[in-house]
């Protein structure tokens, strides 16, 4: 006898379907509490913290649907409406948190408070068009292949500059990381130049640093054909880039290099390796002995040269300091401690802790945190970059030139 057929009434999906879309708003809410442990989960923490209004928006209008698709059982309605509020108000915080964030930094920047903007968020990133990008191929000393990237309003005429720095824990990255922020930053005004180094461990410190040197020098020799104003130069990197730009510009004078941005960035290598993020996972040890070449026990002076925080004294550029409460790669504690040293040597500086915001946070296209760094970066740059200052000639031609790969008039290429 066969058996018999078991029909499921469509009641019965359509409850399915109302609890399972309930359950993964619930959990792409807890990334904005829970801590990442692993690198993949690091990634999803930030996409949702930085997307988390339209989290919240979705959240309002999944909870009369699910009502509706569980209409007839009570408890189920209950239960998903209050999970779904939960969410909805667990994701509005970071937007209720970002309007002091952004008086504080306009306290020091001047000016009213900059905006959050949900369309901005739609539309991914600013504004870019009219924006000529052209690869540039050249070599570091040892004839490694390197390539910066070039972005500039096709307008001729030398702009204020911004040489962009990638970050990757040392190890990784490239020049295109983050460039759609370069194109709104020249889109903004700015002629960017994101330029490239040798990752470790095959290539330990100094070479990344030397690198950076190397860059500047080409950038400076190449100025009239790219449209540089080499009396005005800011530096901006993000973690690893952002420890490179503070070193590169405390460490020597480099001419025209008016401004430093450092975005979650490194300061002091040794205590960031005695002084771990729990959870860490990037494995912040392991990093710092890929690019140093041992522990700080091992490798004493090298750790030292290379933070940041051995190379303070009166005159530096002035630096805006980036960063995140969340962040389980660099801690917040140690811009907060430069901050301070900066500010005891008279150097000029913006500070900018962002709360809600994890490692990274600067690079989701449209991201609340995002548009904060945004905004926050261009009135940095603005006030810093505005008067020309006329350099000697002699000053402008003192570091070596880098070796090109194409001449600077060759034509843009992808």
């Amino acid at each position: 006898m066969p058996a018999p057929t078991i029909r499921r009434s469509p009641a019965r999906y359509t409850r399915i379907a109302a609890l399972v879309g309930t359950a993964l708003l619930a959990l792409m809410a807890t990334m904005l509490v829970v801590p990442p442990f692993t690198m993949t989960m690091l990634v999803l923490v930030v996409a949702a913290t930085e997307l988390s209004p339209a989290l919240a928006m979705v959240a309002l209008l999944w909870l009369p649907v699910s009502l509706l698709l569980l209409r007839g059982d009570v408890r189920r309605q209950a239960t998903a409406g209050v999970v779904l509020l939960l969410v909805a108000g667990l994701s509005l915080r970071p937007l209720a948190q970002h309007r002091a964030v952004a008086e504080r930094a306009a306290e020091q920047l001047g000016g009213a408070p900059w905006r959050y903007s949900f369309g901005a968020m739609l539309r991914g990133a600013p504004d870019a068009s009219g924006i000529v990008e052209r690869t540039i191929p050249y070599t570091a000393t040892d004839t490694s292949p390197l390539a910066m990237r070039l972005f500039r309003a096709s307008a001729p005429g030398p702009r204020p500059t911004i040489v962009v720095i990638y970050g990757g824990a040392w190890r990784s990255g490239e020049p295109a990381q983050g460039a759609n922020i370069s194109r709104a930053l020249a889109a903004h005004g700015f002629t960017v130049v994101a330029i490239d180094y040798r990752h470790a461990p095959r290539h330990p410190h100094p070479a990344s640093l030397d690198d950076v040197r190397r860059s500047l020098a080409l950038v400076r020799d190449s100025s009239s054909a790219w449209g540089i104003d080499t009396t005005r130069i800011a530096l901006l990197g993000r973690s690893a880039g952002g420890h490179l730009a503070e070193l590169a510009a405390f460490t020597s004078v480099t001419p025209g290099v008016r401004a430093v941005v450092a975005i979650y960035a490194p300061f002091d290598l040794v205590r960031g390796y005695e002084d771990r993020p729990a959870p860490d996972p990037l494995d912040v040890r392991a990093v710092l002995r890929d690019f140093l070449g041992g522990t700080p026990a091992e490798r004493a002076f090298p750790y030292r040269d290379a933070s940041p925080s051995s190379h303070i004294r009166p005159g530096l550029p002035p630096t805006l300091l980036l960063y995140g409460t969340r962040d389980h790669a660099v801690k917040a504690s140690f811009n907060r401690d430069a901050a301070v040293r900066l500010r005891a040597a008279g150097v000029r500086v913006v500070e900018v802790e962002v709360p809600w915001a994890e490692h990274g946070f600067d690079l989701a296209p449209g991201g609340i945190g995002a548009q904060l760094a945004y905004d926050t970066i261009t009135r940095f740059l603005d006030r810093e970059l505005t008067t020309p200052v006329s350099v000697p000639r002699a000053a402008r031609s003192r570091a070596p030139s880098a070796k090109l790969a194409q001449p600077p008039s060759a034509p843009p290429s992808a």
